[in-house]
């Protein structure tokens, strides 16, 4: 049913909000059916009870609230994860109760993450590779602060939180606030000057610091995923305590602090122990060390008891005439313990010259041994040196020989002789084997000549 014209009187035509709600509802289920979005997933809440997804759908310029019921959450090829950029089959439908368009999501499937979560990804990889999460440079907490710097919005809930259990606990302890922004990306760098700033205020002296907020959405915690904050953090020189967000809240900032606690009450119950608990172990100790003091008197009482009826205190003067006539004893029988021993010591004074002549022999022989072996040695290192000076001499007269060899062919060709070569390069001697029409290589000393034998006979022509 359509909504008739406006009447400015409104009579006949005045809708309760729930007709209103319905006809909506209806309009919007004829004209919108289901249909593909692309957007990002953002504040994901999982219902303990019921088990439905709720979360945000989102991109640069609009973001609608988002439920996907149980049964489909439960079968769907991707789980819904705060960041993730998804396509989305979804129907446009009206939350009466809240007056509030809703996302009834069908079916998802991945199209990638978010910018915010990619960003993050990366600078935790990097962050990650240079060291700066590392457990090895995380300093121990003090364990008994007294001066803690808070840093935190000054009217959020997390510093009354963290007020709250620090004075329950420490009622003498003395905080220091300085009150930052602590919502939203471009809160990092604030972050990260008050940080500085708190931990190098003049005189403050502080044992502690803890940088914290209450919980929030992926988008609204970014600013503790600052790069800046994060190298302040790890930088500062107090111990840092991070407390962002609830207990499923992971940040950079939680990853470089000294210490993470997963909630604000949480940290405040880290950082200093409960002067209650305290107490009572202080008294426990004072107890337990009156009963180890009594009980350690009593047992040097009764060993005092023990002595009084000890037999050497009983006859003391008894125990010291048998420890005179003991002495008398040794007197006497030094004489001959004396005699004996400078018996001994003659006899080996005495032996020493055999021994002397045995160890000098026996030198004496290892040498002889020693310089035969090194004259054996030099024997075969000399014939080697012998054989190879021959050897070289050999190869010095070979190359003499076949040098004066050259010169004395060079000599008998400048003087007109010449040599005579046969085809094969042999050298011929002599006309014996040779016939008519041979041909014959001539060497003489300024070239060579080819020449053919035309007629042998025993003289010449």
């Amino acid at each position: 049913m359509s909504p008739l014209p406006p009447n400015p009187d409104g009579a006949g035509q005045v809708w309760s909000l729930s007709r209103l709600a319905r006809e909506f509802t209806v309009r919007l289920e004829e004209e919108w059916p289901a249909l593909w979005v692309r957007g990002e997933i953002s504040g994901l809440k999982l219902h303990a009870s019921s088990g439905h997804r709720y979360f945000t759908l989102k991109d640069a310029q609009a973001q609608f609230s988002a439920v996907m019921w149980r049964s489909r959450a439960e079968g769907a090829v991707v789980a819904p994860s705060d960041g993730l950029q998804v396509e989305a089959l979804v129907r446009l439908v009206f939350y009466a109760p809240r007056g509030q368009l809703q996302l009834d999501v069908q079916r998802l499937r991945a199209a990638g993450r978010g910018d915010l979560m990619q960003a993050f990804l990366d600078l935790r990889e990097r962050l990650a590779r240079e060291g700066l999460f590392d457990t090895g440079r995380k300093r121990p907490l003090p364990p008994f602060p007294r001066r803690i710097g808070l840093l935190t919005a000054e009217g959020g809930a997390a510093l009354q939180d963290l007020l709250k259990v620090l004075r329950r606990r420490q009622p003498g302890l003395r905080c220091f606030l300085l009150p930052v922004p602590v919502q939203g990306p471009a809160c990092g760098p604030v972050l990260a000057r008050g940080l500085v700033r708190l931990s190098s205020w003049p005189d403050l002296r502080l044992d502690l610091i803890i940088v914290g907020r209450g919980g929030g959405s992926f988008e609204d915690l970014f600013g503790f995923n600052d790069e800046g904050l994060v190298r302040a953090i790890a930088a500062c020189p107090v111990p840092v305590i991070s407390a962002v967000g609830h207990e499923i809240d992971t940040t950079l900032s939680d990853l470089a602090a000294d210490l993470r606690a997963p909630t604000p009450s949480a940290a405040a119950e880290m950082a200093v122990p409960d002067a209650g608990e305290l107490e009572r172990r202080l008294e426990s100790l004072a107890g337990r060390l009156r009963a180890a003091c009594a009980g350690r008197l009593r047992n040097q009482a009764l060993r005092l008891a023990a002595l009084h009826t000890h037999r050497a205190l009983a006859e003391p003067q008894r125990r010291l005439l048998q420890a005179r006539q003991r002495v008398d004893e040794l007197g006497e029988r030094l004489p001959g313990a004396l005699a004996r021993l400078q018996a001994e010591a003659a006899g080996r004074l005495l032996g020493w010259p055999r021994r002397l002549a045995t160890l000098a022999g026996r030198a004496i022989r290892q040498a002889e041994g020693d310089l035969e072996q090194r004259r054996r040695d030099l024997a075969r290192e000399m014939q080697r040196g012998l054989e190879v000076r021959r050897g070289r001499l050999d190869g010095l007269a070979a190359r003499l020989e076949r040098l004066e060899a050259g010169r004395l062919k060079a000599w008998a060709l400048r003087l007109g002789f010449a040599l005579v070569w046969d085809e094969q390069g042999r050298l011929v001697r002599g006309l014996t084997g040779r016939k008519a029409g041979d041909i014959l290589l001539l060497e003489f000393h300024d070239g060579h000549a080819v020449a053919e034998l035309r007629q042998i006979g025993e003289e010449s022509p």
